[in-house]
C-alpha cells in the first residue's frame, strides 16, 4: 500500500474530511431464512475513492478517481455447534481515465465446522479467487506506468484441521493439512516462472492451563513447488519448516491474544540459492481497557518467497490498531503498520514500508452504513525506482436487509 513521505498533505486531507479514524462501527445486516433452515445474508457496498499516485511511481504521479461496487452473499446453516458456510463476492472497479484499468474480481469460499463428540473436532476451509494485481505492484513493481494491461491470476486454497481432546481436558492435539495453488493468466513470458503449488502439513500439541489459556508447541512444514524453472535456470523449489512454542488465551477482563516464537529453516533444492535458518515469531494481542474501545498489537517475522527477485525475503512486521465506538451509530479506527524486508541472493535490496489508515463509520439506519477513510502509504527502498508515496481518500455506502 502506501506511505507517509508527504505527511502534511495527508493531514490536510484528514482535517478537511473531519475524519478521526476508519471502520469499527457495527452494521448488523438482516437475513432471509429458507425453508431448509439456511440463513441467507446479502449486502452491497458501493463507493468512490481518489488515488493520487495510481501507478505507484517515485515521480510524475498520476491520479485516478475510482468507482467500486461489491455485492456479497453469505449462506449459513447451523446445526447445534456444527455449521456450514458458503460465501460468494465480487468487486468491480471503474476508473475515470482509462477503461484498461477496469476489472472485476471474484471470491468464492466455503467453511465447515463439525464436533462429532466432545473429543473430536474438524474444520475445513476452501476458497477460489480470480484477482488482479494493483498497478505498480507484484510483477509490475516499478513498471506501473509502462505496461498497458493489468496482471491477472487465479489462486485456490484448501485447509483441513482435526483436533482431538475435550476442551476441558488437560491436553489436546491438532493435525493440519493444506494445499495452495497460484497461477497467472497473462504476461506468460514472465509470469510462468511464478506459478507454484504449496502443500502444508502440521501438528500442534496443546496443554490446557485451566485458566482460560493454553500453551502449545507447533511443528509445520510447507513445500513450495514452481511449475517452470526460473529464467536463469535455477530452481525456486524449497521446503520450509517451522518449530514454534507459544500461548493463546481467551478474553479476560482486559486482554486476549496469542504469541508463538521459535525456529524456521527454509531449504532450497538448488545449492545455488541461499538457505535461511533463524528466529521466527507471530503475535497478536487485543487490549480492551473499555468495553467500547480496543487496541490490537501485532508483529511477525519470517522468511518468505519473493515475487520478483532474490532467493528469499526476511520480513518483519509491526502493527497497531485502535478501534473505538463513540455511540451505537458512530465508530472510528486508526491504524499504523510498518514492514521491513531484506532481500537475499544476488541483490542487496532493502525495503521499508509504512502505512496509516484513519476511518469513520456511521450506521445511518437499519438498512446501511457510511464509511469514510484516508490511507497513507510510504515506501522507501535501496532501489529508488520502486520508492513511492500515496494518499487514497474514499467513501463507501454499505446496504443490507433490515436486521430482525
Amino acid at each position: 500500500m502506501q506511505t507517509l513521505t508527504n505527511p502534511v498533505k495527508g493531514l490536510l486531507l484528514i482535517v478537511g474530511m473531519g475524519v478521526t479514524a476508519p471502520a469499527f462501527a457495527a452494521l448488523k445486516p438482516g437475513s432471509v431464512i429458507t425453508k431448509d433452515g439456511a440463513e441467507i445474508t446479502p449486502t452491497l457496498t458501493a463507493g468512490v475513492s481518489s488515488n493520487d499516485n495510481f501507478f505507484s511511481t517515485p515521480n510524475d504521479e498520476e491520479s485516478r478517481l475510482i468507482w467500486t461496487i461489491a455485492p456479497n452473499i453469505d449462506a449459513l446453516i447451523e446445526d447445534g455447534v456444527n455449521y456450514y458456510n458458503i460465501n460468494a463476492a465480487t468487486s468491480t472497479s471503474l476508473h475515470n481515465k482509462d477503461s484498461a484499468d477496469n476489472f472485476t474480481q471474484v471470491n468464492l469460499s466455503a467453511a465447515t465446522h463439525n464436533e462429532f463428540t466432545s473429543q473430536h473436532r474438524l474444520d475445513i476451509n476452501a476458497s477460489a479467487d480470480w484477482l488482479y494485481e494493483p498497478r505498480g505492484s507484484g510483477l509490475t513493481e516499478g513498471l506501473g506506468d509502462v505496461v498497458n494491461e493489468l496482471v491477472k491470476y487465479q489462486q485456490h486454497n484448501v485447509n483441513a484441521r482435526y483436533e482431538y481432546g475435550a476442551v476441558s481436558s488437560k491436553a489436546q492435539v491438532a493435525v493440519q493439512a493444506g494445499f495452495f495453488n497460484k497461477k497467472y493468466q497473462n504476461f506468460r513470458a514472465i509470469s510462468q516462472f511464478r506459478d507454484y503449488d504449496k502443500t502444508l502439513l502440521g501438528v500442534t500439541g496443546y496443554y490446557n492451563t485451566q485458566a482460560a489459556s493454553r500453551t502449545f508447541i507447533e511443528l509445520k512444514r510447507e513445500n513450495y513447488r514452481y511449475d517452470v524453472i526460473d529464467a536463469g535456470g535455477i530452481s525456486r523449489d524449497s521446503d520450509d519448516t517451522k518449530l514454534l512454542a507459544g500461548m493463546e488465551w481467551e478474553a479476560t477482563a482486559v486482554t486476549s491474544g496469542s504469541f508463538k516464537l521459535g525456529y524456521q529453516k527454509k531449504s532450497f533444492d538448488s545449492e545455488l540459492r541461499d538457505d535461511f535458518s533463524g528466529v521466527s515469531w507471530e503475535a497478536a494481542v487485543n487490549w480492551q481497557p473499555l468495553s467500547y474501545s480496543t487496541v490490537q498489537l501485532s508483529t511477525s517475522r519470517a522468511a518468505k518467497d519473493p515475487l520478483v527477485e532474490g532467493d528469499y525475503i526476511k520480513e518483519s512486521t509491526y502493527g497497531v490498531n485502535w478501534a473505538h465506538n463513540w455511540s451505537d451509530y458512530l465508530s472510528s479506527l486508526a491504524s499504523f503498520n510498518y514492514t521491513n524486508e531484506q532481500y537475499t541472493g544476488d541483490i542487496g535490496r532493502k525495503d521499508q514500508t509504512k502505512s496509516v489508515r484513519f476511518g469513520l463509520n456511521y450506521v445511518a439506519n437499519n438498512f446501511g452504513m457510511v464509511s469514510t477513510y484516508v490511507d497513507l502509504l510510504d515506501k522507501n527502498s535501496t532501489q529508488t525506482a520502486i520508492e513511492f508515496d500515496r494518499v487514497v481518500v474514499g467513501i463507501n455506502f454499505t446496504f443490507a436487509l433490515k436486521a430482525n
